[in-house]
């Protein structure tokens, strides 16, 4: 037996879609901001890993929601700086950082375009 969604049940799902993605991308500013305070400081040595380990988190989330709302380029980015964070922090310290800052700074770029696009 095939069970599909009706017309009323596909405009239900496509309306709270649009309203899942209007809220990302209202959301998009502050993450941006959150993202920049960590570029300022990951850094200095003393709140290097920590730093680190927040922008991986906030890029793990990122990963997993842009993709759905449509925004695949954002999430691959995140998902490439989660993946290379992941990599860092299995390796010696102090952090090498300067890779992981690229990275950012593209999704950076990419946030952007999104905003002055919607």
């Amino acid at each position: 037996m095939t069970h599909g969604v009706g017309a009323a049940g596909a405009a239900t799902l496509e309306s709270g879609i649009a309203r899942i993605r209007e809220r990302f991308i209202m959301g998009l500013e502050d993450r941006e901001d959150e993202f920049l305070d960590y570029l300022e400081i990951v850094d200095d040595p003393a709140q290097s890993e920590n730093a680190i380990n927040s922008i991986r988190a906030k890029a793990h989330k990122l990963h997993g929601l842009a993709g759905t709302v449509g925004f695949a380029r954002l999430g691959s980015l995140a998902a490439q700086l989660e993946h290379h964070i992941d990599l860092l922090l299995a390796g010696p310290r102090p952090l090498e950082v300067g890779f992981a800052k690229e990275l950012l700074n593209a999704l950076l770029d990419e946030i952007e375009t999104i905003l002055k696009s919607e």
